[in-house]
């Protein structure tokens, strides 16, 4: 598919990654690197640590602990949780443990999950900013039938895609119709995603 005219596009760790991943094969929208995203959303931070450990961690805990971006000006720690955060509740179990690592040291945490791209509702939830510039156009979905839909991953893990997609319903929307529209609940674990999700809004 020839690329679509847009600025932002789908979420990935490091702009280098996005250049690496190129084009999105079923829209046509490129990928975006999370670094680029964090100009616009803090352009006045600049002192982001990628993929370092923190200072003054225990040993034997250090050298584990890389936090996708650090800000020491923010006192936040932002990690992009890819596929396999959801496919063992041990990955799950550790991820909380981590979580609390990190708050015990004074950092607040931001967990973003590959489905969730950053629109500027996203990113208003996320981070608690308005951006004026258009970014993320939540009109494209981030799901689909390519091995990374809720069919592959563990119960733990649509759990908690459910109770992330709760906190963003207009992405929830668009990708859920996306899977839908595939026909073939085998491979995308729609209706799995749609029975978590409703029991979680209740």
């Amino acid at each position: 598919m020839d690329k679509v005219n847009e600025r932002w596009g789908f979420l990935r760790e490091t702009q280098e990654d996005a250049i690496k991943s190129g084009i999105e094969p079923d829209t046509g929208l490129c990928r975006t690197g999370l670094d680029e995203y964090l100009k616009v959303i803090f352009p006045e931070v600049n002192d982001w640590i990628h993929d370092k450990t923190i200072p003054n961690l225990p040993e034997g805990i250090k050298c584990r602990k890389r936090p996708d971006y650090r800000s020491e000006t923010l006192k936040l720690i932002i990690e992009f949780d890819g596929f396999p955060h959801f496919q063992s509740p041990l990955q799950i179990l550790k991820d909380k443990e981590t979580i609390c690592l990190y708050e015990s040291f004074g950092y607040r945490v931001v967990r973003i999950p590959f489905f969730i791209q950053l629109t500027n509702k996203a990113v208003e939830t996320l981070f608690g900013i308005k951006v004026q510039e258009p970014l993320f156009k939540v009109k494209y979905p981030s799901l689909g039938i390519n091995g990374s839909s809720p069919a592959y991953m563990c119960p733990a893990g649509i759990t908690r895609m459910a109770e992330i997609f709760s906190l963003f319903p207009e992405q929830y929307e668009v990708n859920i119709n996306h899977l839908k529209s595939f026909n073939n609940d085998y491979l995308t674990g729609a209706s799995l995603l749609e029975s978590e999700y409703e029991r979680i809004k209740k």
